[in-house]
């Protein structure tokens, strides 16, 4: 019982941290190239791509530059924390991907040449609830994050929490659509 207690009230506690943070982010100014969110490595839980190299959506290396990138020897992205990653794939869904039904996306974004694609499409589309056909990519709209949220849990992103997710909107937000 006591070390249940325990975990309730740290959980309270960074809860309560957490909304504080996000309220001061929010309403601040952010230099992107100058935040931090520290050095990541979840190799501990798995060593796969996606989560060695905190690309939750397994984004292939492009000339594009990301905010967060690390660099690695490997032909996809790196980055030094998970929320690098997220702020990435909204920012690429954003750029490539808006107006596409999901359906349309995953296919786009995972091509049945490389992939279970349908496979792929009813996974996002039972786990989020939104329809394959009638859901729009709108990174504007925050149901995006549900949205990347399951594609990331395909692409084999490991150790990652729903915050890094949302915290990742955020960066997102401040960094590529301010």
């Amino acid at each position: 019982m006591r070390k249940q207690t325990f975990y309730i009230v740290i959980f309270i506690l960074s809860f309560i941290a957490g909304f504080w943070a996000y309220g001061a982010f929010a309403d601040e100014t952010l230099d992107c190239n100058e935040v931090s969110f520290g050095e990541y490595d979840y190799t501990n839980i798995s060593t796969n791509l996606p989560t060695r190299n905190n690309n939750p959506g397994n984004i292939r290396k492009t000339k594009v530059t990301y905010y967060g990138e690390t660099t690695n020897g490997s032909g996809f992205e790196s980055f030094a924390a998970p929320e690098w990653g997220y702020a990435a794939m909204f920012d690429l869904l954003d750029r490539l991907y808006s107006g596409l039904s999901l359906s349309e996306a995953i296919y786009k974004w995972a091509p049945p040449v490389e992939n279970d694609t349908e496979k792929y499409v009813r996974f996002v589309a039972k786990k989020t609830g939104y329809d394959r056909n009638e859901y729009k990519v709108n990174v504007n709209d925050e149901s995006i994050i549900e949205f990347a949220k399951y594609m990331s849990v395909l692409e084999g992103m490991k150790g990652f929490s729903d915050d890094d997710v949302s915290f990742g909107y955020m960066v997102w937000d401040k960094c590529y659509n301010g």
